[in-house]
Formats: structure tokens, sequence, C-alpha cells
């Protein structure tokens, strides 16, 4: 085998056990402690607190809509700040829409966000009273 095949070999092999390590630290016997964390109810300013890096952060929010922006990206008011919301298909959503959203949270270059996973729009309805009573 000559000095580059070897090379190759060795830096293909570096390479899948690099993958595999980043894979098991989610999940797997050698997962870090506390690998998942799942937030229900979550803020915008508690998932600004939270660290990312090395664990999977799983998030449910609600809130209302603020912005849409031309990439899709949807900001959602939690009452204290608004955190944006990534889908994978655009929902169709207006601003001031009351939203349940669950998903991951992600960061990148001191930004964060939530690919959202699951989602559905709350609608408030007034129910009127049965005829035979309230």
């Amino acid at each position: 085998m000559s000095r580059r095949a070897a090379l190759a070999a060795a830096l293909g092999v570096a390479g899948l056990g690099a993958a595999l390590w980043l894979l098991s630290r989610e999940v797997g016997p050698f997962a870090e402690p506390g690998a998942t964390v799942t937030l229900a109810d979550a803020t915008a300013s508690t998932l600004d607190t939270v660290r990312v890096r090395g664990r999977r952060v799983e998030a449910s929010l609600a809130g209302t809509v603020v912005g849409i922006d031309r990439s899709g990206e949807v900001w959602l008011s939690t009452g204290d700040d608004a955190v944006a919301l990534r889908f994978e298909a655009p929902p169709g959503l207006d601003v001031e829409d009351r939203l349940l959203a669950v998903g991951r949270l992600r960061a990148r270059g001191g930004r964060r966000w939530v690919d959202v996973e699951a989602w559905t729009v709350v609608e408030a309805r007034v129910r009127a009273p049965s005829a035979g009573g309230v």
C-alpha cells in the first residue's frame, strides 16, 4: 500500500471515529450526563440562558407571532421577549396568530432559534349556552 493510500485510510478511520463520537454524545453509552433537556412552557429569556453545546434541548413554547421575515423565520413573543422559529415547511402563519410550538433549540454564532417539529395555531372560540341552561 502506498503512503497516500495509507494516509487516506487513516484519515477515513479518524473521520468515522469522530462522527461516531459526536453522535454518541446525545444517545448511547457515551452520552453526556443530562444530554437531553426538556423545557415545558419555555420563554424566550429561559431559552437564552440554556447551555446548548453537547446537549439536545427540546422546548415547548406558546405565544403570539410578532414578525415573519423574508426567509420565513417566524418570531414568537412569549411575553418577555421574542424567539425565532424555523419550520421545515412554510406554515402560512400571520402576525398576531397565537401559536403553540414544540422543537429543538439550536444556537450558532450567538444566534438562537427553535427548529419546530410540531405546531398548532391556538384559536379562541366562544361557545353559546345550550337551551337547557348555562
